[in-house]
């Protein structure tokens, strides 16, 4: 197992030690380097990069998250944004520069190489969430009337072959797909053997205006460390390699759990007070509306409470239990859809299951607080019937959350909306309010308290 670095570069920074950070920059590969420039101020992170070589400058460059990457883009003159980005695909290119503004953009496309910066061009046509958008260029590709021998030879041949290259392309005379096959396969079959003859010609691809999030399920349920992207007429356009599709799992995990937390779409975007400002404020004003709501809803129930003040303390508790298991009902609906976990002819069976996981927490949940009750100072006439309300208002509570938990996310995704958002406002809301009245209710019902 490596050893973890322990080299701080922004204790360096700060102690303004530049014999010590250059030592110590001597010591990091560029990619620990990149991981600590991440995260430093501007001006530090540009105080580091003027320190390496200037071929280092470029390597660790090429590792820096893009957000971070482009802001420093957005610093620095164009010819020196130029040297900087030479050596980087054209996919990594086009995540960067697709982050500057149009007229910098052009500023730094005249001085990159003519057919660099046609590609970047080219994949800047495309939506960034797209497979267009996140695809490389280079690959390789053979025809399919060729030998063994022959497609070695052609492979052979290629001035500038792709950093990750696992499989070769066999496309037909008019560059449409019809054939994958391994580097290995081609590597151990024989050399008089055609092409046609040892390539997988059930081929697993999607469409350049593919979601990103098809080309990640596409490479998980197959199990592919690339997928190509085709055209409208299946020619081959470009692959996705198992580094962008990495990328994108992290995305779009990061991006759902902190739309389920309402704190905005991307960690980069909470770096900045205003921005992180912006993101929360929508989803805190939704919860503000929803504890009022909740506040309407019971308004109605002050009677029960002025008589039977002891329900008053088990409000928190009712409220809180059903509001972790809607979100865990709703979490789990989430991360299902996401991953393909939860398909359209399992949808009752969950719904139905959860409910019973509901009814049946919430019952044990509910006797227990139900036997704690009398201790922690809820008097009442007839302390069998409060037990009895707990219980059960606890049993109902719960179900009604694992309900709605688990509906909810169902209901949004059958209208196209991102389901990853209801679990916040939408969910914490109608708990609430469905949970507390039922438990009021049955405090009405069985304390015999008028409304």
């Amino acid at each position: 197992m490596a050893r973890t670095n322990k080299i701080d570069l922004t204790r360096l920074v700060r102690r303004d030690e530049p014999r010590r950070l250059a030592r110590a920059l001597q010591r990091l590969d560029q990619v620990q380097i990149a991981a600590q420039v991440d995260n430093l101020p501007a001006g530090d992170q540009e105080r580091i990069l003027k320190m390496l070589p200037v071929e280092r400058r470029a390597a660790v460059f090429g590792e820096l998250r893009y957000e971070t990457a482009a802001e420093i883009v957005r610093r620095l003159a164009p010819e020196e944004v130029a040297v900087l980005l030479d050596d980087l695909e054209s996919d990594d290119l086009a995540d960067i520069l697709g982050r500057v503004e149009e007229q910098q953009l052009r500023q730094i496309l005249q001085r990159l190489d003519p057919e660099d910066a046609d590609e970047v061009e080219q994949l800047l046509g495309y939506d960034d969430e797209s497979a267009g958008g996140i695809m490389s260029l280079d690959f390789i590709k053979v025809d399919d009337n060729v030998t063994v021998a022959e497609a070695v030879r052609a492979i052979q041949e290629v001035e500038d072959p792709p950093d990750q290259a696992f499989y070769v392309y066999v496309v037909d005379e008019d560059e449409r797909l019809v054939g994958v096959v391994s580097l290995r396969k081609l590597l151990t079959s024989r050399r008089d053997d055609p092409i046609r003859q040892v390539m997988l010609s059930e081929i697993q691809y999607v469409d350049r205006e593919a979601d990103q999030e098809d080309v990640v399920e596409t490479a998980s349920r197959y199990d592919l460390v690339a997928v190509p992207v085709v055209d409208e007429q299946r020619r081959l356009v470009g692959v996705v390699t198992i580094d962008d599709i990495v990328d994108v799992i992290r995305e779009e995990a990061t991006e759902d759990i902190l739309k389920m937390a309402g704190a905005g779409e991307e960690l980069f975007e909470t770096r900045a007070f205003w921005s992180s400002f912006k993101a929360r404020m929508p989803w805190l004003a939704a919860a503000a509306l929803g504890g009022v709501l909740v506040a309407a809803a019971l308004s109605g129930f002050e009677v029960a409470l002025q008589t039977v003040p002891a329900l008053a303390l088990f409000m928190p508790v009712i409220a809180g239990m059903g509001g972790n298991v809607g979100t865990q009902s709703s979490t789990i609906v989430v991360r299902g859809l996401a991953v393909g976990y939860v398909e359209s002819s399992q949808i009752g069976k969950l719904v139905l299951r959860e409910m019973g996981l509901g009814m049946a927490l919430g019952g044990l949940y509910g006797v227990l607080i139900a036997v704690a009750a009398p201790h922690v100072g809820a008097e009442v006439s007839d302390p069998l019937a409060l037990g009895g309300v707990l219980t059960l208002g606890m049993m109902g509570s719960m179900t009604i959350a694992a309900t709605v938990g688990t509906s909810i996310p169902l209901v949004m995704h059958r209208l196209k909306i991102d389901p990853a958002v209801s679990t916040g406002p939408f969910v914490t809301t109608a708990v609430d309010i469905l949970g507390l009245m039922f438990y009021f209710w049955l405090a009405t019902v069985m304390l015999g308290v008028s409304l």
